[in-house]
């Protein structure tokens, strides 16, 4: 049994204490219901390091509004609520499906696995949480319909699992002080294998910038802004000099802050579907004709090295946006939120696509079926 498997049974039966009659087998994960929306957690692929070592490629989603159309005014709503203030997941646009979902996403090996295991069981945890508060205002602003469903079989569920609200403990943590400590920050400004321009460290913030280019990307960890719902805890905010004009195909036009905030979701397809460029744990957004990521770790997630870890990772993720950006390597085509220009990139690729063997599927769907 690799990591990635070794992680999903645990989470089943072990973390999120999924009951089978409100839940369904995948090939590679599961589908299951703790309150009134659909949650999905399965194993996307797999990677092979520099070193040859195995790398697996694990996603939370939950499903949180259906019918969804991307006005202006839903664009607005959606940079302004789940992107701007994500926490542990982005959200995500299905274009043919009109649906918008909660994503995270890590790389696991067998190195990280046991510690980015519980990171990943909180942002499923806290995913939960944020689609029940969230998902009805969302639904009012932007007039789409609560993604709402029941198990094929057993239907809905009659009461919300304990995992439903199990956020609560997020909340309650964020009423002390930042769990990271000043020496936590202090110590982020030397990484090995960073190229830091600059960084420095004073109390609970730690600031840098790492090469874009030409030009710089900002990274921003501190522990004095607290989230909206979490309170305390770590705040990841990450700026990149992207020129919004030059991000889509040429005759695209559209008012400057629904550009933004359509790239910005299309990055989020991008990192939290795709091959990720740093740790899934947040969401793009557009503010002020930046393109950002931000993310947030509550404080009841503390553990020692994470500063440096975000660091590595804001590192990795600035080097991917300068190859797309700089570089010129973004295939808008492939993450456009238009219909027609994707169905035409489908097409297109669909008789040049080569055949993907699907990864192994998962102990706990190989136990039931005798495979």
């Amino acid at each position: 049994m690799n990591i990635a498997e070794q992680i999903i049974d645990w989470l089943f039966r072990e973390r999120l204490k999924v009951d089978d009659r409100w839940s369904y087998l995948l090939p590679t994960g599961f589908t299951w219901w703790a309150g009134d929306f659909a949650q999905t957690i399965e194993l996307l692929g797999e990677e092979t390091g520099p070193n040859g070592e195995p790398g697996y490629l694990l996603c939370v989603r939950t499903e949180v509004l259906c019918e969804l159309d991307l006005t202006d005014a839903a664009l607005e709503a959606i940079n302004a609520i789940p992107m701007r203030a994500a926490s542990m997941a982005g959200p995500v646009y299905d274009v043919h499906a009109r649906r918008l979902d909660l994503w995270s996403q890590v790389r696991v090996t067998d190195d990280n696995g046991d510690w980015l295991r519980h990171l990943l069981a909180s942002a499923a945890v806290a995913q939960l949480a944020e689609v029940r508060v969230l998902a009805p205002a969302l639904a009012d602003a932007t007039g789409a319909l609560l993604a709402t469903s029941a198990h094929p079989e057993s239907g809905p569920r009659s009461a919300a699992a304990e995992m439903d609200t199990a956020a609560g403990r997020y909340v309650s943590s964020g009423d002390l002080p930042c769990a990271w400590s000043d020496a936590e920050f202090r110590d982020a400004a030397d990484v090995a294998g960073v190229p830091f321009v600059s960084a420095s460290a004073d109390g609970p913030r730690f600031v840098a910038e790492v090469p874009f280019g030409d030009a710089t990307s900002q990274c921003r960890i501190v522990g004095d802004q607290p989230h909206p719902l979490y309170g305390s805890g770590l705040l990841l905010l990450q700026s990149f000099p992207v020129d919004i004009r030059r991000s889509h195909p040429p005759g695209v036009e559209g008012p400057p802050e629904s550009d933004g905030v359509r790239l910005a979701l299309s990055l989020n397809a991008a990192d939290l579907t795709g091959t990720p460029s740093g740790y899934g744990l947040g969401s793009y957004a557009h503010a002020d004709g930046v393109i950002h990521f931000s993310g947030f770790l509550p404080n009841a997630v503390h553990r020692p090295g994470l500063v440096r870890a975000l660091v590595s990772s804001s590192a990795a993720r600035a080097q991917a946006m300068a190859a797309r950006f700089v570089d010129g390597r973004w295939d808008a085509d492939r993450y456009s939120l238009d219909p027609a220009v994707l169905n035409r990139y489908l097409e297109q690729r669909r008789e040049a696509a080569p055949v993907i063997e699907r990864p192994r599927g998962c102990p706990m769907m190989r136990a039931k079926t005798g495979g």
